[in-house]
Order: C-alpha cells, then sequence, then structure tokens
C-alpha cells in the first residue's frame, strides 16, 4: 500500500537516527500502524514494543524530532536530487530484496534502476595492476550494458567510476555521508560528472550528514544490494572491500575475486575469497558468465564474440615489451607461468601481468595452467 504523505515525513524524520535499522523500524511500523504512530509512542512504549532500552528508543524519539522533513526535501530538490521510498514506485527491485534495505534513498543524477548492475570495490591503496584491471573490467562491463556500482572512495572505487564513464556507461556511487558532503573531497567534481552523465549518486543519509566512521560498513549492504554480482579486485584481508563482498553472500548474490600475485597485501583477500570458493575473475567475461540469465538480455553482445560479451581490443593494438616477450614464449609452443618465469628470469608478478594483459586483449587463452595462443 503506498505511504500517505504524513508517514512519508515520518520516515524522513526516523531515518536522521543515528543507530536505525530498517528491520526495527519496519516491525514497529507494522505493530503501530505507520511510521507517524510510530514517532507517536512514548520512549516506554517503543522500549516495550520494541525490545530496544528506553534510553535508545528516547535518543531515537530525540533525534527524529530534530529533523526537519520539509527541509530534507527542499535541500534535495535545490541539488537536483530527490528521495525515494521503499515500497515505493521507483525504489531499486534488487535492493529491496535484502534482508536491511534502507527505508528511503537521497538520489541524484538519473534514477534508473533497470539496468543489471556489477559491485567493483576494492582497496583505497591500489598497486599499478590493480589499477590496470579495475579500469578494464569497468570499461569492460559497462560497454556491455551493466551498471558499475562502487562507493567513490579512493583508490579502485574512483577508477572505476571513471572508467565506466570514460567508456560512456553507467555508473553508481553510493557514499557514507549525506548528498550535501563529499568524501573524499576531491571526488567532488567526479560525484557531479556521475550524476550529469546519465549516472547516480545515492545515499541513505541525512543530506548534511558528514562522515562517521559506522555509516561506511552499512553503506556496503546498498553497494552489494544493488548488484547482481560483486567483485573485489584488491583489497587487504581487513579492507571494507571484503565487508562487501560478505555481505553479498549474505544477499544470495554472486561474489568473484581478481587473483594476484602472493606477496603483494592487496592480493590477499581476493586470494583468500578465492580459496574459499569465490568465482576467478580474470576478465568481464567470468563476471557475465556469473550472472542468472534472466539479467542477460538487453546486455550488448560483441559480433566476433557473442557468448562472451567482451569488446576485444583490436587486431594493431600495440604490445608492450613485456606483453611481447611473453608472447614469443606461448607462440613457441605453449607456456606456464612457472615456465615463463624460469625462461626470462623475471619475477612472478611480472609475468602474470604481461600474460593478463596478452589474455585479456583476447590474443591468448589458458586451458589448466597452460597459455596458448588464442584461435
Amino acid at each position: 500500500m503506498p505511504l500517505s504523505e504524513n508517514d512519508k515525513l515520518a520516515r524522513i524524520r526516523a531515518n536522521s537516527f543515528t543507530w536505525l535499522r530498517t528491520d526495527w523500524l519496519l516491525r514497529m511500523e507494522s505493530v503501530c500502524g505507520g511510521a507517524q504512530a510510530v514517532l507517536g509512542r512514548s520512549a516506554r512504549e517503543l522500549s516495550a514494543e520494541g525490545g530496544i532500552s528506553e534510553e535508545t528508543a528516547a535518543q531515537f524519539l530525540r533525534e527524529s524530532a530534530s529533523c526537519d522533513p520539509e527541509g530534507e526535501l527542499k535541500k534535495s530538490s535545490s541539488a537536483g536530487a530527490r528521495i525515494i521510498f521503499l515500497g515505493e514506485p521507483g525504489y531499486p527491485e534488487a535492493l529491496s530484496e535484502i534482508p536491511d534495505p534502507p527505508v528511503l534513498l537521497y538520489v541524484q543524477g538519473n534514477a534508473d534502476f533497470s539496468k543489471p548492475a556489477a559491485a567493483l570495490v576494492g582497496t583505497r591503496l591500489p598497486t599499478a595492476y590493480g589499477r590496470r584491471v579495475a579500469a578494464r573490467l569497468a570499461r569492460d562491463l559497462a560497454g556491455c550494458g551493466l551498471a558499475i556500482a562502487s562507493g567513490l572512495a579512493r583508490g579502485i572505487d574512483s577508477v572505476v567510476h571513471e572508467a565506466a564513464l570514460e567508456a560512456g556507461g553507467v555508473t553508481w556511487a553510493v557514499i557514507g555521508t549525506g548528498l550535501g558532503r563529499c568524501y573524499p573531497s576531491e571526488n567532488r567534481e567526479l560525484a557531479r560528472d556521475i550524476a550529469a552523465k546519465g549516472g547516480l549518486v545515492i545515499s541513505e543519509y541525512p543530506f548534511d550528514r558528514g562522515p562517521m566512521r559506522h555509516h561506511f560498513p552499512r553503506r556496503n549492504r546498498i553497494i552489494a544490494g544493488l548488484s547482481q554480482a560483486t567483485a573485489v579486485i584488491e583489497a587487504p584481508v581487513t579492507s571494507g572491500a571484503l565487508i562487501t563482498a560478505k555481505l553479498a553472500l549474505e544477499q544470495g548474490r554472486e561474489v568473484l575475486a581478481v587473483p594476484g600475485p602472493v606477496d603483494v597485501p592487496q592480493s590477499e583477500g581476493p586470494n583468500m575469497l578465492i580459496k574459499e570458493g569465490a568465482g576467478v575473475l580474470r576478465a568481464a567475461s567470468d563476471l557475465l558468465d556469473a550472472l542468472p540469465s534472466k539479467y542477460m538480455f538487453g546486455l550488448a553482445r560483441d559480433a566476433a564474440s557473442p557468448a562472451q560479451g567482451l569488446r576485444p581490443a583490436p587486431p594493431s593494438a600495440p604490445l608492450g615489451e613485456d606483453e611481447k616477450a611473453a608472447l614469443a614464449l606461448v607462440d613457441a609452443g605453449g607456456i606456464t607461468l612457472d615456465g615463463m618465469v624460469e625462461r626470462l628470469g623475471w619475477p612472478v608478478p611480472r609475468a602474470a601481468a604481461a600474460l593478463f594483459e596478452l589474455e585479456t586483449k583476447t590474443i591468448i587463452t589458458c586451458l589448466v595452467g597452460v597459455y596458448s595462443r588464442k584461435l
């Protein structure tokens, strides 16, 4: 049943509570008869009916009462944004299916959630390898018609947002502040570009809310919930990207990870995920193959490679010196990564990077660990 205007305003008030849980609020709305009725209860009643302490209930009522919902609507409108409510038309269907969906979203940009989405996340301190892989994946997946979701943080998040825009695709930035604040501040222009070029900046927090430590793990459930698959590119085992992957698994979504050198800290998280059963992500086709079939309709397909949906590099694309050396060994009869390391005297990361570049350019393929020229 559609929300009344009073219940919408009450939800905006309730959403201002610092420690709000959607499941708790929805249960209380069911018990009391709507969000407005919840705010009309006393702290003692909310404590008794909601299973929370009276002190927490009192804080919830104080923070809700201090919120100006009409002001939130006005600020959002002035910024070219709007508020969409759980259960109302326009709220993303995929997000509504998770256990703890936001009761509302502040959205700035083109609020079209009809595209299937892939979350690409990772460390704020990526290696050159991580940046290169992240940009390639984002460009290829955006070119196939997927929305690229990430968190507008430094590092991998920024790389994938920028690469998706460069490819002319759609990207969704889920932030851990209100729309009126940008964190980190250096990504303010990137956020504007995302909203102006067909994408979205998304928040569940009041318009002027600044960054708070607990906001960022909470926003990660939205990144995963909007997406049919989540991919971790580079991340230490303590990274927030691993939290996003864990939440995606709990939501029943696909999780993939980009393998990396075993002696690089940024590869520890993805390698651990792969060991625990996550899909191996070497190219965009791996993620496309992981999507449920119902999301494949309408995605772009390259005429030369309809099964993979990739946009291969032109045959004339120049190769770097390392790639040429690696390709010469492959053409000599196929070779393993260990064999290349031994023959060329390279460290493993250098050899793996050269092979990865050749593979993502669809020049070579790998079968049971042996690299050979792609037919």
